[in-house]
Order: C-alpha cells, then structure tokens, then sequence
C-alpha cells in the first residue's frame, strides 16, 4: 500500500565508510523524528538539505549521521522521502534500521521505491526497467543505453507511434460509425502508407533490439578448435585467471567451461569446449559433441588456429561447422614462426593474430568483436536502442497487428476489423510504458530489483 511508509538499506551488504537507510511515505519525516536528535526537528528543515545529529533509541545513540529531507513531489518516489547517511558497519546500519522500523516504517520489498516512483507517474516503466538495467550494467556502453532509455528516449517514440496509431484508428471508427454523414474520409492510400510507416519503424527498432540485447546481457562466444591450438589459454588471457587447466597433453578439456568477460567495451559469456578431433575416447567425444551443441546457440565463435601448425583435416571439419556463424579466426601463437597455409575459404573471414601466452593481440581481438557486431555504431547514437526483451516482444505483436491491419484493408475488409488490429497494437504498445500493462506484470518487474531501490 502507497499510503504505508517504507524503509530499507539502499546500500550494499557489508562494510564501507557509509551506508544510506531510505525511508518514503507519507510519514517518513515523523517516524525520522522520532529516533533522530539534532539541533532541530526534520519537520522544520527545509526540503533538500542535510541536518547533522544523532540517531537515538530506547536511550541508547546508535549512530552519528547526516539526514536528507526530500519533500514530495520533488523526490524519487513522488513521496516525502528521508535518506540517513550513517556509518557503513554492518551491525551498525542494521540497528538504525531496526529503530527506524520500530518508530513506524514497514520494511520495502525489493524494488517497492521504484515501483512507487511509477506508480506516483515519476517514471514511465520503461523509465523503471533503465534503473535496474543501470544497476546492473557491465560496460559504458551498457550504461550509455540505459541512461538514454532512463531519461525517456524510448518513451518518446513509442508515445509518437502510439498518437500514429490512435489517430488513425479515431478517424476510422468515424467514418464506419457515420457512414451517411458529411464526414472527411482518409483515403485507402493514406491509411496504407502511414501503416506502412509505422511498420517500417517498429522493424527497424526490433532489429536494433538484438543489439541492445548483445551489450546488455553478453554474447554467447564459443571458443572452438582442435586439441591444443591454445583454447584454454585464450580464455586465460581473456578472463584474467587460470580457469582453465592448460597441459600439452591432447584432449584436456572435456567439459565446457564458462566464464564472463568485459572485453574492450562489450561483456562475452565466453565457453571454453573440448577440442575437436576423430578419434577420441568416449568420455572426451561426449564433450566433443557438447561443443558442437553450444555452436548451434553461439552467437559468435572464436575459431582458434595454430599458425605454428598446418590447417588440417580436423580444423577443416570445425571450418564447416562454423561457416554460417559470426566467426572470427583467432591465429595463436604468434610469438612463433608460422607454417600455416591457410585455405581460401577463410580469406573473407575476420582475422586476428595475437599470442594468448603472452597476452597480445587482445585489444585488437575486442576491435574486431565490436566492429562485427556494429556495436560502436549503436553507442553513439543519442537514440533509444531497445535492450530488454519484453519490450522486443511488445514491438514485435504491435508489428504484426499493423502487418494484420494492413492486409484487412487491401482485401477490402469492413473498417472495423482493421480498427481491431489498430488497438491491439496500441494495447501492445503500451505495455512498454505502462499505460495498459497488467498489475501481475509490473509486480514480476519489480521484484526482479534489489532491495532499497
């Protein structure tokens, strides 16, 4: 309930030099007051500023702390808001909590100030979604996407689709519902060219969407290539660890190993596989068969390469398993001499060369990731790029009721079949900003946030 007031830690777990207790309702002052002594009460404070006191309960001071008063509606959640900067030791955090809750609050869900920042029309839920996206984000370009989707540049075009959309389907409904009245009517053409616009738009941010999706949650990368070209040295050197065992014995690795990685500014879920090659024992062609497995899925490969060996049969047979995925041939070991000859069929393939034992060639490595997956180009555009996959999937049944309203008008169809299509594109629409989003959804949003936010 809104009318409650709320507490949590807005901090993480653990020590640190401070430590912020959030406190929102309507009465988060009162109950503030109740458990704080300084020079005066929070009531008489002015809205955004600090006041410097005690935090005392049941006769005991807790804590020295600075207080933020933020006054409704010029805070986060919409409410008055109460942030106590106390010192970051666990034990102690915990007992201004404890006196907090004791004098009145009620202890937030995980994502409830957030959750009340919507429901309080403080953000749109595309808005909401950014701030855990934000939260969670593992390179500037993910950051770069979620602060341009927190600061309402998705919103503005799927509101300006939605208005399209509602126009059009306000002007059909009056001509099927006055069909004998003197009434403008828009022609054929025009309802067909601005639904094709309309589709034309949202194809284009559902493709850009696997973009964003790429950079917010990492790309599947495989690592494959015969025994001992340097697999496992490469996920090394890329993960900064020895996760993986490295011996010159063949056939070492015969599980997958996974790992995640920031390489340059993109995040790999990289999977380090067995090597591939006939004649394996059994429980190594298991593992031979996993990695043919994580191929299908990947959506890009690293296909390691000794250049101090020939190309043979085996990386002819792992050639063509990876032909049809972005693949990049990684040339190892360029810290020896190269007797590779390697066949035509790689020439248009994306190649690096860099040496995993000494840990070259990697930024030229993250170079080509970005420039293959054009991901430098999406970061730099001040437009929203979609990264959540609930909004790809509204985009795309918005997509497909306009795909359906345009087929009803080409055969011809009676105006109000067309303006079923037309609304259930808005509805789709406007799940993504949460106009005509369901109570069951917004919870499940929520309560994938952290507690305290």
């Amino acid at each position: 309930m809104r009318e409650t007031t709320i507490a949590a830690i807005a901090t993480p777990a653990g020590e640190g030099g401070i430590a912020v207790i959030r406190v929102s309702g309507p009465e988060a002052v009162l109950v503030c007051d109740r458990v704080f002594a300084g020079k005066k009460k929070l009531a008489d404070a002015k809205t955004h500023t600090l006041s410097y006191g005690y935090i005392t309960y049941d006769g005991k001071v807790l804590d020295e702390v600075l207080v933020a008063v933020m006054r409704a509606p010029r805070s986060f959640t919409g409410e008055d808001v109460v942030e106590i900067n106390c010192h970051g030791g666990s034990f102690v955090t915990r007992s201004v909590l404890s006196a907090i809750l004791a004098s009145g609050a009620v202890m937030a869900s995980p994502g409830e100030f957030t959750k009340r920042a919507f429901l309080n029309g403080k953000l749109d839920l595309s808005q909401a979604e950014a701030v855990i996206d934000l939260i969670q984000a593992e390179s500037d370009a993910a950051v770069s996407l979620s602060v341009n989707q927190l600061e309402g540049k998705l919103s503005l075009p799927i509101s300006k689709h939605r208005e399209k959309i509602l126009n059009l389907a306000a002007s059909l409904d009056v001509m099927a519902d006055f069909p004998d009245e003197d009434v403008e009517e828009t022609p054929d053409a025009q309802v067909e060219e601005t639904l094709l616009e309309l589709i034309a738009s949202l194809n284009k941010m559902k493709n850009q969407a696997e973009q964003g999706r790429l950079i917010r949650d990492g790309i599947q990368t495989v690592i494959v290539g015969k025994p001992n070209v340097g697999k496992s040295s490469l996920l090394n050197a890329l993960s900064g660890t020895d996760r993986a065992l490295v011996t010159k014995q063949a056939g070492t690795t015969r599980d997958v190993i996974e790992e995640r990685v920031r390489l340059g500014d993109v995040c790999l879920n990289l999977f380090d596989t067995a090597g591939i090659r006939s004649g394996a024992e059994t429980i190594e062609e298991m593992g031979i068969q996993k990695a043919k497995e994580y191929l299908e899925k990947a959506d890009l490969v690293f296909f390691v390469v000794d250049r101090s060996r020939e190309f043979e049969k085996e990386d002819q047979e792992i050639l063509s398993l990876v032909k049809d995925k972005k693949t990049i041939l990684v040339l190892n070991k360029a810290d020896l001499d190269s007797v590779a000859a390697l066949p035509e069929e790689v020439s248009t393939m994306p190649q690096v060369l860099l040496s995993a034992k000494q840990k070259e060639g990697i930024d030229r490595l993250a170079q080509t990731v970005e420039e293959l997956f054009a991901l430098g180009e999406i970061t730099q555009k001040q437009d929203a790029v979609v990264i959540n996959l609930r909004h790809k999937q509204a985009i795309g049944e918005a997509e497909a009721c306009l795909n359906n309203a345009l087929t009803t008008l080409k055969a011809g169809m009676p105006l109000d079949l067309l303006s079923v299509d037309l609304r259930g594109a808005l509805e789709a629409l406007g799940t993504i900003t949460g106009q005509t989003v369901s109570d069951e959804i917004v919870d499940e949003i929520f309560s994938r946030f952290c507690l305290g936010k």
